[in-house]
């Protein structure tokens, strides 16, 4: 099985094929395996930005050689035999497929043709197919998020959020799909209107906001040429900005004229949104977003934003959160019979001034969360902490 990996998601045991996108003019001549640390800042000098692996003759998941357990997965394996470590890992790279892809979708767009959505149907089976394999991890890759890669990455989030929350609902696989392919394609139009407009730091005016609300229009007429493109997809995309309350658009829909595909892709659409930093204002802390979106003012169905919740949890996987004991520790697994008492992983203590790495099962331990955080507070990168902490790079 071949897969694109950025260089920064690359790991020792990795088996390169060939290089697929570089700063520099030095390339690789051979195909080989990656063997340690060295061998990756050597690609970096290099100016290798992107290679294509191939995970068969990988063998960076092999584990049949430690003697024991990394101490950050405790033992723990998920009802699909994975270590979290691997869960992380599959969620990382199936991320940067997914952007990869996503690119490619981008640029034909631009062009002003989209000629299929073979690629798209494809990458929406590997979401589905992890949402199953890494249900304890996937979410992570949702708060890996670049300021300067909005359109990429919002997409990408809304299709793994819609296929968390579809499975919560216990919704077949095909619909899933359907649902995550929907919400990969439901803001496309947006990349028709001036970067003036949708970058815009001001508020808009009647006209501009006019104007904006036509990327739904947009999106279905490139889509419209397509043979094959399912329903469930279309409502997805058709729907994403109508409100309970009648106060959303295009169509001004209220109440049950919305599907419940239309209702869930309003709630992913807006929980990204808000939980990342747009020109206008900054990110809202998961736990604050969460909070916003129960404002009925929002015109959201509030039944499935208690769902939504549910799903991903009061303080979502990925999340900073500050602990009674003034402890900072990042959310790392649910605990669904204690919804406010989750897994995380403690890295810095503010009493002492020191770092502190610990894992622990709130449900378990007498310290509690007491309120979310933002990684910009402390200077933390989520994506490098993530590497460091668990693949030591």
């Amino acid at each position: 099985m071949l897969q694109l990996v950025n260089i920064d998601a690359l790991l020792p045991g990795m088996f390169i094929v060939k290089v697929t996108k570089q700063a520099g003019k030095m390339t690789i001549t051979s195909a080989g395996k990656v063997n340690d640390e060295q061998d990756i800042a050597g690609l970096m000098a290099k100016g290798i930005l992107q290679v294509q692996v191939d995970l068969v003759k990988s063998t960076h998941l092999d584990t049949s050689n430690e003697n024991e357990q990394d101490d950050l997965d405790c033992g723990y394996v998920n009802a699909s035999g994975l270590t979290y470590k691997q869960q992380l890992e599959h969620s990382l790279l199936l991320h940067d497929q997914a952007k990869a892809i996503q690119g490619r979708l981008i640029k034909h767009v631009a062009k002003g043709k989209i000629v299929d959505l073979e690629e798209i149907d494809n990458i929406t089976q590997e979401i589905v197919k992890n949402a199953f394999e890494c249900d304890d991890a996937l979410g992570i890759s949702t708060m890996l998020k670049q300021n300067d890669e909005y359109f990429l990455e919002h997409s990408i989030n809304c299709a793994i959020l819609m296929v968390m929350f579809g499975r919560s609902l216990e919704m077949d696989k095909t619909t899933l799909q359907h649902l995550g392919a929907g919400a990969l394609l439901m803001d496309i139009g947006m990349l028709k209107l001036p970067l003036l407009l949708t970058q815009k730091a001001d508020s808009l005016s009647f006209q501009e906001t006019q104007r904006m609300q036509r990327h739904v229009e947009i999106a279905l007429k490139l889509l419209d040429t397509i043979e094959g493109t399912d329903e469930i997809s279309l409502i997805v995309i058709k729907q994403h900005q109508e409100r309970i309350d009648g106060t959303g658009y295009p169509g001004g829909l209220s109440g049950k004229q919305i599907s419940q595909y239309g209702r869930m892709a309003a709630i992913v659409d807006t929980y990204d949104s808000l939980t990342t930093a747009r020109p206008y204002r900054d990110a809202f802390r998961p736990a604050d977003a969460l909070k916003k979106m129960q404002n009925e003012e929002l015109g959201l169905d509030q039944d499935l934003v208690t769902r939504f919740i549910g799903c991903i949890g009061a303080n979502p996987v990925g999340s900073l959160v500050k602990l009674a004991s003034g402890k900072l520790a990042m959310v790392m697994r649910l605990n669904h019979l204690h919804p406010l008492s989750p897994v995380v992983m403690v890295f810095y203590n503010l009493i002492t001034k020191l770092d502190e790495v610990a894992q622990l099962d709130l449900s378990k331990n007498e310290d509690e969360i007491i309120e979310s955080v933002s990684p910009d507070d402390f200077g933390i990168s989520l994506s490098g902490f993530l590497r460091q902490s668990f693949f030591n790079q």
